[in-house]
């Protein structure tokens, strides 16, 4: 029988030992009067219907214990990996942020000179005695830029709620 096997088969082993241990402290009777062959045959069938999860970037202790035993280094490695993954994460929300304050800068930027464009034609309508098209004109521009500036705020809500951990 390989290393491998024996450590599979060990493994299943305490894990049945586990089970049986759970069962009989949550009811010192429940296996009374059960043959031996019939109980392990229970326990093996809830060994199978068992599951577990672990959400997170790390594996359970017990996985991580299994690691550190089967692959060299293993524990280590996997501790080396979480912490590369979080330096990369920081540094990509990082370029993230810069890219947004650049672009937000920029936006601010031609708003301003678009709002301005749009004063100056205005004005220089209205003195040329174009009094409707000039107001229409300084009226629109504003409007467009107040619009945009409540849709890009709510847009900006709106993303950082769904980045806003839960």
């Amino acid at each position: 029988m390989s290393e491998q096997q024996l450590a599979e088969e060990n493994g299943e082993k305490r894990k049945t030992e586990a089970i049986e241990k759970q069962l009989v402290t949550i009811d010192p009777r429940v296996f009374e009067g059960i043959p031996k062959q019939k109980k392990e045959q229970i326990i093996r069938s809830v060994l199978v219907s068992m599951h577990t999860l672990h959400i997170g970037p790390l594996p359970d202790p017990d996985t991580y214990a299994q690691y550190a035993q089967l692959i060299p280094n293993g524990a280590d490695r996997i501790m080396l990996m979480a912490e590369k993954q979080l330096e990369h994460r920081i540094k990509l929300e990082s370029k993230e942020r810069s890219g947004q304050m650049l672009q937000s800068n920029i936006g601010q930027f031609l708003a301003f000179f678009i709002g301005i464009a749009a004063i100056g034609a205005s004005t220089y309508c209205i003195v040329s005695g174009h009094d409707w098209s000039g107001s229409i004109l300084g009226v629109g521009g504003l409007t467009g830029l107040v619009t945009a500036f409540i849709k890009g705020r709510r847009q900006q809500n709106v993303s950082l709620l769904k980045k806003k951990p839960k």
